[in-house]
């Protein structure tokens, strides 16, 4: 079956397609274009030698607040964010007041440790039975031990 060019239902069809692609292009142009100004650029990404530590070091690319983000973006798209948040509760939990210890431990036991918890993360049955341990008498490195396995 051969299809008639001269169509005016063709061409009027092949317009519009050229023509929502063109206005799609002006809209998302932005997404291109790139600062020049340096203070803005250093406030949104990090020097090249910043991002090569995190490649380095862990801790570098969650002591960085858009490495942080970054991170996170991958984790959600991998479905494991908790992961993440595990980790930095933990981070939270070693600067906590004394006092407020043991509160902050159940907390974050019961979102992310327990089992069927609602952000679970994967640990192994000794690392999640010495967590549990952990807890009876709470201290800043009481989750050590699942902070390293996550």
């Amino acid at each position: 079956m051969t299809q008639d060019v001269d169509c005016p239902e063709v061409e009027e069809k092949g317009k519009r397609r050229k023509g929502l692609a063109q206005d799609m292009k002006l809209r998302l142009g932005f997404l291109r274009r790139r600062h020049t100004d340096s203070a803005i650029q250093s406030s949104v990404r990090p020097p090249p030698d910043e991002v090569q530590k995190w490649a380095d070091s862990f801790h570098d690319l969650m002591a960085n607040k858009y490495g942080q983000a970054l991170f996170r973006a991958f984790l959600q798209r991998e479905y494991s964010e908790e992961n993440v948040e595990f980790w930095l509760a933990c981070e939270d939990f070693k600067k906590v007041r004394p006092h407020k210890l043991s509160a902050k431990a159940r907390k974050i036991f019961n979102d992310y440790v327990a089992v069927q918890a609602p952000k679970e993360v994967n640990l192994d049955s000794s690392t999640r039975t010495q967590t549990i341990n952990n807890l009876t008498n709470p201290t800043r490195h009481s989750f050590d031990q699942a902070q390293r396995r996550v």
